[in-house]
């Protein structure tokens, strides 16, 4: 081996570190987003979920409206405190589901955005390695 063999060599052997260096990279950028998207996504189920929780409880609290209201006190308003309750919880129901679903959609599009990601760099790597297998 000359000289410029060695060089050539070394050269390979940088490019093969850099290219391990960067799929490495990749890899963990791939994690951390994975990581996030489920956290992402675990808020927005807990926040869904209390939304629900507080849709039952309005609609139990707006049911039980109706029987206050036809009982002994129909000419007073003791049936209005219920609804007002129910109504309050109702509208605590549909700010928490309308920013759940928002989280929820967030997350599933930053997925795609991961996993078009892997795909692309999936086909960079098989590129690369056709490359080096007609060099050889």
């Amino acid at each position: 081996m000359d000289v410029d063999d060695e060089d050539l060599a070394a050269l390979g052997r940088k490019v093969v570190d850099d290219t391990v260096a960067l799929v490495r990279a990749e890899l963990d950028l791939v994690r951390a987003e994975l990581g996030e998207a489920l956290r992402r996504m675990a808020v927005a189920i807990a926040l869904v979920s209390a939304a629900a929780v507080f849709f039952l409880i309005a609609l139990i609290e707006a049911l039980g409206a109706l029987p206050a209201w036809l009982g002994p006190a129909f000419f007073g308003n003791p049936w209005l405190a219920w609804l007002l309750v129910g109504g309050a919880l109702l509208i605590i129901a549909l700010l928490l589901g309308l920013v759940g679903t928002m989280r929820v959609r967030r997350s599933l599009s930053q997925g795609k955005h991961t996993f078009g990601t892997i795909k692309e760099d999936g086909r960079w790597l098989r590129g690369l390695i056709r490359r080096g297998d007609s060099g050889s």
